[in-house]
């Protein structure tokens, strides 16, 4: 749904710029654990290597674009327009790189940020290795990624995470 809504904006002679937040508290938790379970029992010497990328590359391919951002999450960094991040309250793990994506990240005053791989044993995947030291410095890339520590919008701003920091309802609003 995220994707199709990014197409569809970005297509649109009518938007400028896109806005992405979060619905209810949160702007993204996360990616759904209970998928990691299914992975974990998959025989992955019988999967169809075709029929996975098909699932994993959107329908719909872009034109002009290396094959390297037509991937479902990694689209985001070849769209044509600015992306300004409303960071309204927990960004954790695919919902932190999502954030990451944004060329422009305001956070409200009730955002945490956190990679949560190493807790779960994961790589850090989906560009966080790569954007994050060079958005925030490697020293403060290397303590969230190792650490999965959950950090508040006061301290994403000293590091650099985001612009900004608002009152959570003067965010609700602009956003």
């Amino acid at each position: 749904e995220l994707l199709d809504a990014m197409k569809t904006a970005e297509a649109s002679d009518l938007v400028r710029v896109i806005v992405l937040t979060g619905a209810g508290r949160a702007f993204c938790a996360g990616a759904d654990l209970s998928n990691l379970a299914a992975v974990s029992t998959i025989d992955w010497s019988t999967v169809n290597r075709q029929e996975l990328e098909d699932q994993i590359l959107p329908p719909r391919p872009r034109e002009n674009t290396c094959d390297d951002y037509q991937r479902t999450y990694s689209y985001f960094p070849a769209v044509g327009k600015p992306i300004i991040g409303a960071i309204n309250g927990p960004s954790i793990g695919l919902g932190m790189i999502i954030s990451l994506y944004c060329d422009i990240r305001i956070a409200s005053d009730e955002a945490r940020f956190g990679t949560a791989f190493a807790q779960r044993g994961l790589i850090a995947e989906y560009g966080i290795s790569w954007l994050l030291p060079r958005l925030i410095g490697l020293s403060n890339a290397l303590d969230l990624l190792y650490s999965a520590r959950v950090i508040d919008a006061q301290e994403a701003l000293r590091m650099g995470l985001v612009s900004r920091v608002v009152p959570a309802a003067e965010l609700a609003s602009e956003s």
